[in-house]
């Protein structure tokens, strides 16, 4: 937590959305991106990532969380606590740029798992059940 006192308006709270983890929520404003307010819930290590703005994506799970990664990818191409919040927030700004480019273009950039709009077998919904 201390890597995110930079960014300033960081707060953190238990989740009631993830018993037993936690969130943080703070503002971020990539290169060519509005603002955003973004929250983070941990559960077992795993983030949860919630940003408000526009949530037409290809590649947002059905409720509104960020698909940044896909969970059979290999370690290296997922984000890992050892990785620092540095990490996990430089993903999430990339997302962020990404679907800002794919709003304005049409077109994905970057790596990508192609599913259906709303992926049923890797939805957090479904995985909580």
């Amino acid at each position: 937590l201390r890597e995110l006192s930079g960014l300033g308006g960081v707060s953190l709270a238990r989740m009631k959305e993830h018993p037993g983890g936690f969130g943080v929520s703070f503002f971020l404003e990539p290169t060519g991106v509005p603002r955003r307010f973004v929250t983070i819930a941990f559960e077992a290590h795993v983030p949860y990532v919630h940003v408000d703005g526009p949530m037409d994506s290809p590649h947002r799970y059905s409720d509104n969380s960020l698909c940044m990664w896909y969970p059979d990818d290999p370690r290296e191409q997922r984000w890992m606590p050892a990785d620092g919040a540095g990490v996990l927030i430089a993903n999430i700004a990339a997302h962020l740029i990404r679907e800002q480019w794919w709003r304005a273009v049409g077109d994905w950039v970057g790596p990508e798992v192609r599913h259906a709009a709303r992926d049923a077998l890797n939805d957090p919904k479904r995985r909580a059940a």
